[in-house]
């Protein structure tokens, strides 16, 4: 009986067969695997994007919270206690003066460290004068320290101290703003949103509907215009003092006594600054040293 020779060659083509599926597979899950990672590779890269993204815009709404203008078609509104030249906001209005009242203008910028230590000092004895009628007392606000801090807290202290007018707040709101500011605000620091809208507003006991009128005029920035307006004013405007200030203020702080500079460190050094100086004491200092610039 003649040998099968057929077997092996079968074999042979079976064996090929089962070697070319193999290779064909394999290549279908190299493919497929290199396909998967390219997939989960651009997952990956879409949701670290998305995650970028979502910083960025965290980040933008964080730094436009931290800006001094807001909503461009927001109305504006001026103060109502600001003076007709627009260059300072009266903090006694209503009040009746004496016949010898002073008017003291104080230059002041809430991010500055040394109108800080000033408002400190002095603040609490301006508004007792300016209470019981002894002074007129008009605040000038600049914002000169948000340069320096590469930040716009003073600006927004402005602002927000402007729209503390609008609720007849304003004197409390200004000192408060002083009793919480930092001598070392430093660069990109400074006063948050939350002390603005609800901690200094709370500090100055305004509540009710002229919280909420007060929280949206801040919101809003309605008051930037004139804060704005009032800053650059008073650095180009001269004063009645026109040897110290010929052209206009350009720094903080400077106080005014009937329009004749105040040295304030030479008051602070004669009565010492263990403690605030008190309202009888600064008045007679006040009265003193325009005296004897005019006698």
């Amino acid at each position: 009986m003649a040998k099968d020779k057929t077997k092996p060659r079968t074999d042979l083509t079976a064996r090929r067969e089962a070697a070319l599926k193999l290779q064909r597979a394999t290549k279908r899950k190299r493919r497929w695997g290199i396909a998967r990672n390219i997939l989960i590779a651009l997952v990956i890269i879409g949701l670290a994007a998305t995650g970028i993204v979502i910083t960025v815009l965290h980040v933008r709404v964080g730094e436009k919270t931290m800006e001094m203008n807001g909503d461009p078609t927001a109305t504006q509104i001026t103060p109502p206690n600001a003076t007709s030249d627009g260059l300072a906001i009266l903090a006694n209005p209503g009040v009746t003066l004496t016949a010898d009242a002073l008017t003291v203008d104080m230059y002041v910028d809430y991010q500055d460290t040394n109108s800080i230590q000033a408002m400190q000092y002095f603040g609490q004895a301006l508004t007792s004068m300016a209470t019981s009628g002894a002074i007129a007392l008009n605040y000038h606000l600049l914002y000169l320290s948000d340069t320096t801090n590469k930040n716009e807290s003073a600006g927004r202290a402005a602002v927000a101290a402007a729209c503390a007018d609008t609720v007849g707040a304003f004197a409390a709101f200004n000192q408060t703003l002083f009793d919480n500011g930092s001598y070392y605000a430093g660069v990109g620091n400074g006063f948050t949103d939350v002390q603005m809208t609800s901690g200094f507003p709370s500090q100055s006991s305004i509540t009710g509907d002229d919280l909420t009128t007060y929280q949206q005029c801040y919101a809003d920035r309605a008051t930037s215009g004139f804060v704005t307006t009032m800053n650059s004013k008073n650095q180009t405007t001269p004063t009645a003092d026109t040897t110290n200030f010929p052209n206009g203020v350009t720094y903080t702080p400077v106080m005014l006594a009937n329009g004749v500079a105040i040295d304030m460190s030479s008051i602070m050094s004669q009565y010492g600054t263990d403690q605030p100086i008190d309202a009888t004491t600064l008045l007679q200092a006040l009265i003193s040293a325009t005296t004897q610039t005019t006698s």
